[in-house]
């Protein structure tokens, strides 16, 4: 398989990306789809869609708008909220999401969305047939315009994994309150290191078993160097800053909204060029046993860190492919 190293997400030209599908109807487009790339494995992880949710058409309602409510029987969803504000109906409630939110769906939860401005809406998929076949089928809009306001193609066309859902009755309800709607601001937990403050975003419990999302906030000059040759295939997310990444012995500088793909067993490191927030999406690392682990040793038996062999056995428990961090001058 091939990779593009760097992704640019505000840049669909320059990068290469392709609008797959656009959902318009009287004339006012609703959502704008662009398939980033295709997820791969058995659990379809490192799907990536880039979307323009735009603003509630003016013949609608924000309550007609949530008439898209559905939900997925195996699939699991990871939303960065990047521009704007909307809606989100789920589970019988009603929040307000913005700027900086991440929205984190599991099987079953029934969701819709409604946009009370343009939205850029990053979205991060495993487990989904709707997005690995369906965005396929999609394609036969552009020969055949007419499908694209015909509800029946485009529940078909959505894939097995996409159930229609009844318009939601709901209350709304404060955004903290709702676990599924996640923020950096608001972390699952927190660790302090020298040049970064490293935050669990999604828990392996609430992504199937499969995957987590973990949130570095790095300083300029924090540096991670990984493991010659790592097993794992990892995907960055630069939510904001400038990071410069070398993979296989190459520079490239990674700014806001792109994405950072590193296959397996590619020699990698980064350094933040400017104060950064980056997120690993899909990590296969058990990031947050280690750092709860590495936590309480610290806390408890400092002692025990004076023999290397202590960290050198805790990341071999939980698959951290990571050599060293530190602060380079800057």
């Amino acid at each position: 398989m091939s990779y593009r190293f760097v992704i640019d997400l505000d840049d669909h030209e320059g990068s290469g990306i392709v609008t797959k599908y656009r959902y318009s109807k009287n004339g006012e487009i609703e959502e704008e789809m662009s398939s980033v790339q295709d997820g791969e494995g058995a659990h379809m992880l490192y799907n990536v869609t880039d979307t323009v949710m735009n603003k509630v058409p003016s013949d609608k309602t924000f309550d007609e708008a949530s008439d898209m409510s559905h939900a997925h029987q195996y699939g699991y969803e990871t939303f960065f909220v990047d521009s704007g504000r909307m809606y989100v109906y789920i589970d019988g409630v009603r929040v307000l999401v913005e700027t900086g939110d991440i929205l984190q769906l599991q099987p079953g939860q029934q969701h819709a969305m409604a946009s009370l401005e343009d939205v850029k809406f990053r979205g991060f998929f495993h487990d989904l047939d709707a997005f690995a076949n369906g965005i396929k089928n999609l394609e036969l809009v552009k020969m055949y315009p007419e499908a694209a306001n015909d509800p029946d193609f485009r529940a078909r066309a959505m894939g097995k994994d996409h159930i229609k859902r009844e318009r939601p009755y709901y209350i709304d309800v404060p955004t903290e309150k709702v676990n599924a709607i996640k923020n950096p601001k608001r972390p699952i937990a927190s660790y302090e290191f020298e040049g970064a403050t490293v935050k669990v975003i999604v828990p392996r419990w609430e992504d199937g078993g499969v995957c987590e999302c973990i949130c570095a906030e790095m300083e300029p000059g924090f540096t991670v160097n990984w493991v010659k040759y790592p097993e794992y295939r990892e995907l960055f997310y630069v939510r904001n800053g400038k990071v410069k990444f070398t993979i296989c012995g190459k520079e490239y500088i990674a700014g806001k909204a792109c994405i950072v793909n590193v296959p397996r067993l590619a020699p990698h490191s980064l350094v933040a060029l400017e104060k950064s927030e980056v997120y690993e999406v899909h990590a296969q690392t058990h990031w947050f046993s280690f750092l709860q682990d590495y936590q309480s040793i610290r806390k408890l038996f400092p002692e025990r860190l004076a023999d290397p062999n202590t960290l050198i056995s805790l990341k071999e428990k939980f698959g951290v492919q990571i050599d060293s961090i530190g602060m380079t001058q800057m």
